[in-house]
């Protein structure tokens, strides 16, 4: 085997959304870990500058922004987050990706739900081992407590009688679906931050996003939610659609490498 590229997902899924759409100017991920990728000039990157390339040569740059504020300097943190920060493999490092990834935020509604039993506002009187084990809650809990709109709550119900061997009361119940719309909320809120900030560093009014990862495909609002936001935080007229689009991107990371790869043989040939 000839290695000919080192591709990461998200310069992958970047280069492969803009392959198949020429609106494309950002690639993202968002699954267990939160990342973006995009096309910057030559003159704008000191740190290449001695490689004497025309100033409007295009360079991928993947952000790694996943560990933006790993200084704790900017964002509103909770002791939620500073638990989950403290327990992981890698504490102080990765900051903004664990207040909004899919592998953090199902840890986080547990750290909620623990925190209001030993209050003795939730699951009293109830074995809760199941709800102590770390990691017993992910993103896929959480997305089928928001599909579940009945008023009974009977699905919800269910999927706790499953995971935590008891079935909650109704008001457990609501409260159960209120915070998960809330952590999950803020998660999307977040995402579209990171999104946002990309765009107005380029000057972008108007493009698209490619975004690859099972959060983003499969839990139920995400995308209205984080698309929302963006249009808050990038102040857009209400009447105004959306002008920086998310849309999905399929396996973005393998055929990116492919493409990225044979772009990379056909230079060097």
């Amino acid at each position: 085997m000839e290695i000919v590229a080192v591709v990461n997902d998200t310069t992958g899924t970047l280069i492969a959304s803009a392959y198949q759409d020429p609106e494309i100017k950002i690639g993202s991920i968002f699954s267990t870990g939160v990342n973006a990728a995009y096309m910057e000039r030559f003159k704008a990157i000191p740190k290449i500058r001695s490689h004497n390339l025309p100033d409007d040569t295009e360079i991928a740059i993947n952000t790694e922004y996943g560990a933006f504020d790993n200084d704790k300097k900017v964002l509103p943190r909770t002791r939620f987050d500073d638990q989950i920060d403290q327990e992981s493999a890698r504490p102080g490092q990765q900051l903004y990706e664990k207040m909004v990834a899919g592998l953090y935020v199902g840890e986080l509604l547990r750290c909620v739900f623990l925190e209001l039993h030993h209050r003795g506002l939730l699951f009293r009187g109830r074995d809760i081992t199941a709800v102590q084990e770390k990691s017993g809650l992910d993103s896929a809990f959480m997305s089928t407590v928001e599909q579940n709109n009945t008023k009974s709550m009977a699905g919800i119900a269910e999927e706790c009688k499953r995971l935590f061997g008891f079935e909650p009361e109704l008001y457990e119940l609501e409260v159960i679906r209120f915070l998960t719309k809330l952590i999950a909320t803020r998660a999307a809120r977040l995402y579209a931050c990171g999104i946002a900030a990309v765009a107005r560093k380029q000057g972008l009014e108007r493009c698209h996003v490619g975004v690859d990862g099972s959060v983003f495909h499969c839990y139920a609002h995400f995308q209205e939610r984080a698309a929302q936001a963006l249009k808050e935080i990038m102040d857009w007229p209400e009447e105004d659609p959306q002008r920086i689009t998310l849309v999905s991107a399929q396996d973005g990371s393998g055929v990116g490498a492919a493409l990225i790869a044979a772009l990379a043989l056909r230079r060097s040939q």
